[in-house]
């Protein structure tokens, strides 16, 4: 009978522990991602976007530098967070250009903390949040990463781990991989049995090349300006055997052992960016966290309907030396502001502001009410299956 009773406990401890520590927003929650800067190389470190309006365009992509991608919690209301979110940088159009126009994007978005979907004032998904993940137990899960991309429909991804922190150190970069003792990560591609499965960017209606001509090496390339090339997957076996597939979604994003987005390798898509800013595909190779924490103070500005454009055409127009289309919509070439600065104890940052977060007593109440049935309701009923064996025995 112990034993029996023991192994239930044992084996519910196990499986909801990861839940106990998965990542909780609350109020104020703030974090910062930055693409990761090599100090040997002698150029700035670039991002390719990929526009969603392409083919309409001269210019069918951007580099960005300085690139900033942020958000804050700015309420939390019957189990729904109310995100603040930018997206900034400095576009140029070829990484050698030095035509170059600063931008901001903010958005207001709503998350349901319950599916961390995106929703409209309806309460309807029209997207898939990313920044952090549920924990559980995971083995090669079905995720779905984007609700429609491009206008193609779902994304799916498999969920991984929790791994033991013991390689993580000799590629990845952001600070706080040194306070992680667990990970998950999300992968893109799964290769099983010598099959492999990924999303193909023509499936999506991705074009995969502009321009393209031949070297005599006979490797395919692209003429600039506009010109852009999405290169192969490369797979190998375990046999040796390598394999060439079709142009398509390679990424790998990687989530501390709270469930908070470390670190993102290789490509990056979300419903945010394509729907909300106009970029279909980031090609980042290092997006890392470089600062997060909790503060009373809103850390964004607001959006404006300058910061709100979903499209890149006037950035572009700046560039190419033209005269912006509406003449009452001009664009600024500020200073991008002050980023947060990093901090090895990121709880105890706080930006100054004048503008405080609004003050809610339900929002904390209903957060920690669903929290704790949730945590408790497993072992509630382990115990109410435990009392019916021994009154059972004792019969």
């Amino acid at each position: 009978m112990k034993k029996i009773f023991g192994m239930i406990i044992i084996t519910v401890f196990v499986l909801a522990l990861p839940s106990f520590y998965s990542f909780e927003p609350e109020k104020g929650f703030y974090a910062e991602y930055r693409m990761y800067e090599d100090p040997e190389f002698p150029y700035p470190t670039t991002a390719f976007a990929l526009l969603r309006e392409h083919q309409e365009w001269e210019i069918k992509y951007l580099d960005i530098k300085d690139l900033v991608y942020k958000y804050q919690v700015l309420d939390i209301r019957q189990n729904k967070a109310l995100v603040r979110i930018c997206f900034q940088g400095i576009a140029t159009i070829g990484w050698y250009s030095r035509k170059s126009a600063f931008f901001k994007r903010v958005f207001d978005v709503t998350i349901d903390l319950n599916t961390l979907e995106t929703i409209d004032e309806n309460g309807d998904a029209w997207g898939k949040w990313l920044f952090w993940i549920k924990l559980g137990s995971y083995d090669w899960r079905e995720y779905t990463m984007m609700k429609n991309w491009n206008g193609h429909g779902e994304v799916t991804v498999w969920i991984e781990g929790p791994y033991e922190n013991d390689y993580l150190f000799s590629f990845l970069h952001s600070p706080y991989i040194k306070t992680t003792t667990d990970f998950f990560k999300i992968k893109t591609l799964k290769v099983k049995d010598y099959t492999v499965k990924y999303p193909v960017f023509e499936e999506y209606d991705i074009m995969t090349s502009y321009k393209d001509y031949k070297t005599p090496e006979g490797t395919i390339r692209s003429e600039e300006p506009g010109g852009y090339y999405l290169s192969e997957i490369e797979v190998g076996f375990d046999t040796g055997e390598e394999v060439e597939l079709k142009p398509g979604l390679d990424m790998t994003a990687f989530y501390m052992d709270n469930g908070l987005l470390l670190e993102i390798f290789g490509d990056y898509i979300d419903d945010f960016l394509d729907q909300k800013i106009g970029i279909v595909l980031l090609q980042t190779e290092f997006l890392i966290l470089t600062n997060y924490g909790v503060s009373n103070n809103i850390l964004i500005e607001e959006p404006t309907p300058e910061s709100q454009r979903t499209s890149f055409e006037k950035e572009i127009e700046q560039m190419l030396g033209r005269p912006p289309k509406d003449s009452e919509d001009t664009i600024t070439t500020e200073t991008p502001s002050t980023p947060l600065e990093t901090t090895e104890t990121p709880q105890s940052t706080e930006q100054k502001s004048e503008t405080q977060l609004p003050t809610t007593t339900q929002s904390q109440e209903d957060t920690e009410n669903n929290t704790m049935l949730y945590y408790v309701a497993p072992l509630f009923i382990v115990m109410i299956i435990a009392v019916f064996i021994v009154f059972k025995e004792k019969r």
